[in-house]
């Protein structure tokens, strides 16, 4: 079962990784003249942070680092850019109780490692990306390391463009915000699909607070 975990628990947390994100940003910045900016995503944005109850892996965030179009006819080199990204998280954590940066499929993550009861404590993903044009809902571009082909490359993402807008019309009514979050918990609880990711579930959870509502 999965519980919800209070703000004064993972907002320290919150707090550390964003220092750290901003270590990263100076050293992106003054060694490889590469400036980004981040964004909280997912179910911390939201103030959703879940675990399962008494599990080992722990709560996690997600961020995005957001870097700059490379412009009409140029590109990145993915695998330099990944390399970069990765020596700067090495020198930020130095000090801190992360492991080293792992090279995830479209995502550095770290975590903090309970070893002597053999857990995850918490963790954090950080999608690197830029958007496909000025607006951002059109979607965005992210770095992917893709193990089948052996390769680095920027993959195109769509972006679900209704799912805000439905959550304000929830939020006007009264308990609205409640009711997405009984239904996000609900969900994630009878979940059985290791490959359905909680933001799929909490669209899903915002469409059905929504047809309850406004289709009865």
């Amino acid at each position: 079962m999965y519980e919800y975990v209070k703000k004064s628990e993972y907002a320290p947390v919150k707090k550390e990784l964003e220092r750290i994100i901003k270590c990263v940003q100076i050293e992106m910045r003054e060694k490889y003249d590469l400036t980004f900016q981040f964004q909280l995503i997912g179910s911390g944005r939201r103030h959703l942070v879940t675990r399962i109850c008494d599990g080992n892996s722990g709560y996690d965030f997600d961020y995005n680092l957001i870097i700059s179009h490379p412009g009409n006819g140029y590109f990145y080199k993915a695998d330099i850019l990944k390399r970069d990204f990765i020596t700067a998280f090495k020198n930020a954590l130095q000090g801190t109780s992360y492991s080293f940066p792992k090279d995830s499929t479209s995502a550095i993550t770290i975590k903090v490692v309970d070893k002597n009861h053999k857990r995850i404590r918490h963790s954090c993903d950080f999608a690197i990306i830029y958007y496909d044009t000025f607006e951002e809902n059109d979607g965005y571009f992210y770095l992917m390391n893709n193990k089948k082909q052996n390769k680095y490359e920027f993959a195109f993402r769509s972006l679900n463009c209704d799912t805000e807008e439905k959550v304000d019309d929830i939020c006007a009514e009264n308990n609205g915000w409640n009711d997405i979050r009984e239904e996000y918990i609900k969900l994630k609880n009878i979940n059985e699909r290791t490959d359905k990711h909680s933001f799929s579930l909490y669209i899903e959870a915002v469409n059905n607070v929504y047809n309850q509502m406004f289709y009865q």
